[in-house]
């Protein structure tokens, strides 16, 4: 059995190198990491997030390796800032009871001054002026003290005030797709899960969009990257504007979309998804220092329903089996599971 995995893990290996050398991707730890989990085909989500950006012709250049890496391969953003921020929170909370734990101890030795003065005040030994200058001294003493602390925990209220803002940010950038502004996949994800369950639990229906853009490589040859990130950014911007509240767009990897929308039968998915195609068709975008408008792409989306009990990973492939079948059968179209 050992002897097997060793040839195994050899056989990946090679599969991997070879997979970069055809792909002209760098040899790099990290793309050797992703190429290897690809041809050992243990991990579903990266190997159809490859298969997708090989079927749709797109190069794996830095920055389309850099995205397969973080997605699969590192810790969430949230945990990474989550674990910051409770640091820097913990810190500050010790510094605040270290102060105080210092104004406690001022207090209680000013009372033990008083309790002194007021001994030594019945006593016709000690000289009363003597007692009440040390009383004021030590009352100074402590209203500097006492300056000083409301001073440093007005600064710790304040930081604190920064690391929720820092921690909100942080929740928010963990979640939201940088590029176009709509969930990313990891937020797809939990968001997919939480829906399907309440579904479950209320036997409404519950759809999925799968959204491809039509020839995007083709704009990126034409125009520039630029010009087709700003054509995903539009693209992103109409989706939210043709979906509820309740609904969720993301940005599922690459000119690939994906809408959940609880509530929907299969029927109203597929009018949301025509609403959006035509509603795309309309767009019209000049890029910045040209006078030409650029011929926007169409959209081929592919619709299903969830079946109550199915795994997540069965329902995705059948809205995108839909997908696939709008874009073989002309493009510009919306299949349904």
């Amino acid at each position: 059995m050992y002897l097997e995995r060793i040839v195994e893990a050899r056989d990946h290996a090679g599969a991997a190198i070879d997979s970069m050398r055809r792909s002209v991707i760098p040899p790099t730890p990290q793309n050797f990491a992703i190429w290897y989990e690809y041809h050992a085909g243990q991990n579903a989500g990266l190997n159809r997030m490859i298969d997708v950006i090989i079927s749709n012709d797109r190069p794996f250049d830095e920055q389309v390796m850099q995205d397969l890496y973080a997605d699969f391969f590192t810790s969430s953003k949230e945990e990474l800032a989550l674990h910051h921020v409770s640091v820097r929170v913990g810190n500050t909370l010790d510094e605040v009871m270290g102060l105080i734990a210092t104004a406690t101890s001022d207090a209680a030795r000013y009372g033990a001054t008083l309790q002194d003065a007021s001994s030594a005040i019945v006593s016709p030994i000690n000289p009363l002026a003597a007692l009440i200058e040390r009383l004021l001294a030590d009352a100074r003493d402590m209203a500097r003290r006492s300056e000083r602390l409301g001073n440093r925990l007005q600064q710790s209220v304040q930081t604190i005030k920064t690391l929720e803002t820092t921690l909100a940010d942080a929740r928010r950038d963990a979640t939201i797709d940088g590029l176009t502004e709509v969930s990313n996949r990891r937020a797809f994800d939990t968001i997919l899960r939480e829906t399907a369950g309440d579904a479950m639990n209320s036997g409404d229906d519950l759809s999925l969009l799968m959204i491809d853009i039509d020839h995007f490589k083709r704009l990126n040859d034409t125009w520039g990257h630029q010009t087709g990130d700003d054509v995903l950014r539009l693209v992103a911007a109409t989706l939210r504007q043709c979906i509820r509240g309740q609904d969720t767009a993301a940005r599922y990897g690459g000119e690939e979309f994906a809408l959940i929308l609880p509530a929907t039968p299969l029927e109203g998915a597929v009018e949301v998804g025509n609403h959006i195609r035509l509603a795309c068709a309309k767009l019209q975008f000049v890029p910045l220092g040209t006078d030409q408008p650029v011929d926007m792409p169409t959209l081929s989306i592919g619709a299903a329903c969830y079946d109550p009990g199915e795994a997540l990973a069965n329902w995705i492939r059948r809205a995108d089996s839909a997908l696939y079948r709008a874009k073989h059968g002309g493009r510009n179209c919306v299949m349904s599971d």
